[in-house]
């Protein structure tokens, strides 16, 4: 095993491309440089078994995805129904309700994932961020977050 050093420029790679808490800079070396998979360094398997929460692939990585077609599969959510806005302190953006169609929402007769049109109509109101988690600023006439039917039907489903 050698040692070298590496400018702050190279880490900073190395980090941005880096399978976190998975990978060594080694590891990431060779995968980037050798063309190796994640897993193929030194006979390694650095990669969880998939496994599937409500009929979804998970890898153990994240969660899997809030999905609007699984919520209306289920009955928590209908076709069509409204939802409306909040912004980062969890208080409704006047005039911000758009109707779920599908995977999606429906907005001014065009179809939008949850985050895309959260990031839209929150950059209207003058927030600048350009990573915006969609089903936690979406709310039911209920006041409850997409983000939160989710978890709820998620961990339903894993218990039984």
């Amino acid at each position: 095993m050698h040692t070298i050093e590496i400018d702050d420029a190279v880490f900073a790679h190395l980090q941005r491309h880096a399978i976190p808490y998975v990978e060594t800079p080694n590891h990431t070396i060779r995968r980037l440089l050798l063309g190796q998979k994640a897993n193929d360094h030194m006979g390694q398997t650095t990669q969880k078994p998939a496994a599937q929460v409500n009929g979804l692939v998970h890898t153990g990585k994240k969660s899997p995805k809030a999905s609007l077609s699984a919520l209306i599969s289920a009955g928590v959510l209908r076709e069509g129904q409204p939802l409306y806005l909040c912004d980062y302190q969890g208080k409704p953006v006047p005039n911000c309700e758009a109707k779920i169609t599908g995977p999606g929402l429906m907005w001014n007769g065009s179809r939008y994932s949850m985050s895309n049109l959260a990031k839209i109509l929150l950059k209207k109101q003058g927030y600048q961020s350009d990573s915006v988690r969609g089903p936690a600023h979406w709310t039911t006439d209920d006041g409850i977050t997409v983000l939160e039917l989710w978890g709820q039907y998620s961990n339903n489903d894993r218990q039984t």
